[in-house]
């Protein structure tokens, strides 16, 4: 982990341009460096992000880069940098983890808020903007017969700037409360309340509730402090729950495994092993006895969330800009003894061309390297779309036209020129594929 002292980087930007103005260089130290570094790796700033903790009481930075790793479950190495001013540096190791992180904001460690932004090349780390973070709030005591996707378009972007709309609940329809993704300014004091005019004239006041809300004071409403640490003492001093503007009340209920579907729809809650021994209950998540005595058994053992090996997201409503909605509906849950039990474990999300809702799969030897691998150039298996290429019919041709040679050693001919050809064919088919694969991955999970 790299880390760099507060002391190395006093000196600001603008002191050392007017340092630079000064200076008379020689011939020597005027001589120009050309890098060959032609800026495609995409494992380097590409992937960066830069993060900055949004509190007035910065926590413990090397027990949050401890946490971050451990909740984060990237697939290449994170490190943290810090920086100046309280700003670090998170070098992911891939696009695909940092997309990842920055769409599961926020991100919260001792009740503080990791405000994360992508890296730009270039860029002075003082002009980035760490003041606008995305949250999933509630928007409670709307009638049930106003809450559609216009008014959720409406309310989200009255509250901040509209990231997406869970328009949609697993049983078919919002009955509660209208569940967004705003990006809000958290400089400013959080909102409360959302007033919706009826066109006859009537008034609907929105409850707002926030989900994963760090600390914020009850006197001024901001992020970043407690009521303990409000700049005015003397009137931070005459608040009480009776006659707070903010409080606790804006913090949305916990989802816990053991709710109502309906209500766990949040991808990015921690689940929680609950275990259920009824067996006739309708959310008992065990298909026979015996399985329910062993999860009886394990009581409540550490469950491992197994992340797939090409993708996040499983579900998406097939909706363009704001209106787009993607959760991770599907995991594999494994005990991290089961876990060190099956080193060659591989799980992977297997997109549908004809539904919204992916599969995944998960093979316990996947990984385990293949023995006595045959060269596939030395084998050819005829498929009925070879006798439609031309290709294919040249070789068949220009083999059985060879005057020289038998019966036999044609077929072998043959099979060794369609063997090496369907070899280059497939190869650059599953190219193909694959590339497709990657910018759907992308689409979905960027």
């Amino acid at each position: 982990m790299e880390e760099r002292p507060d002391s190395d980087t006093t000196i600001l930007t603008d002191e050392i341009n007017v340092l630079l103005g000064k200076l008379k260089f020689s011939e020597e130290e005027s001589v120009q460096i050309m890098s060959t570094n032609d800026g495609k790796n995409v494992k380097g700033f590409e992937s960066w992000a830069v993060g900055k903790v949004m509190a007035t009481e910065h926590p413990n930075r090397e027990a949050m880069y401890r946490v971050f790793k451990s909740l984060w479950y990237t697939k290449e190495e994170v490190d943290f940098v810090a920086l100046k001013e309280g700003a670090v540096i998170v070098k992911f190791g891939c696009l695909e983890d940092r997309c990842r992180i920055l769409n599961l904001m926020p991100w919260l460690f001792d009740k503080c808020l990791f405000s994360m932004v992508p890296f730009v090349k270039g860029k002075n780390i003082a002009s980035y903007e760490f003041g606008l973070s995305p949250f999933w709030l509630r928007v409670y005591n709307i009638p049930i017969e106003l809450m559609d996707r216009q008014l959720a378009v409406e309310v989200g972007n009255a509250i901040g700037e509209l990231v997406a709309i869970d328009w949609k609940d697993r049983n078919g329809a919002w009955t509660e409360f209208m569940r967004l993704k705003v990006k809000i300014n958290i400089s400013k004091p959080l909102r409360r309340i959302v007033k919706l005019a009826s066109r006859y004239g009537g008034e609907t006041i929105g409850v707002i509730k926030y989900e994963r809300l760090p600390d914020f004071c009850y006197v001024c409403g901001l992020i970043g402090h407690t009521s303990k640490n409000y700049k005015d003492n003397r009137e931070g001093d005459g608040i009480n729950d009776s006659n707070a503007q903010y409080g606790s009340w804006m913090r949305a209920p916990f989802m816990n495994p053991n709710q109502e579907r309906n209500m766990r729809r949040n991808g990015v809650e921690i689940v929680k092993t609950t275990i259920t021994v009824n067996e006739d209950k309708e959310e008992s998540q065990t298909n026979s006895r015996d399985e329910s005595r062993q999860s009886a058994q394990k009581g409540k053992e550490k469950e491992v969330d197994l992340k797939t090996d090409n993708g996040w997201f499983t579900w998406v409503n097939n909706r363009e800009g704001t209106a787009r909605v993607k959760e991770r509906l599907d995991r594999f849950l494994m005990s991290a003894n089961a876990v060190n039990s099956f080193p060659f474990l591989e799980t992977r999300v297997i997109r549908q061309s004809s539904s919204d809702h992916d599969a995944i799969s998960l093979d316990t030897e996947g990984r385990r390297p293949r023995d006595g691998l045959r060269d596939p150039r030395l084998s050819f298996k005829y498929d009925v779309c070879w006798a439609r290429n031309e290709k294919a019919k040249k070789i068949i041709k220009e083999a059985w036209q060879r005057g020289s040679q038998d019966t036999l050693e044609k077929i072998s001919f043959v099979g060794n020129e369609l063997g090496r050809w369907q070899y280059k064919k497939l190869k650059q088919m599953r190219n193909q594929i694959g590339s497709l694969q990657a910018k759907i991955n992308s689409t979905i999970d960027g």
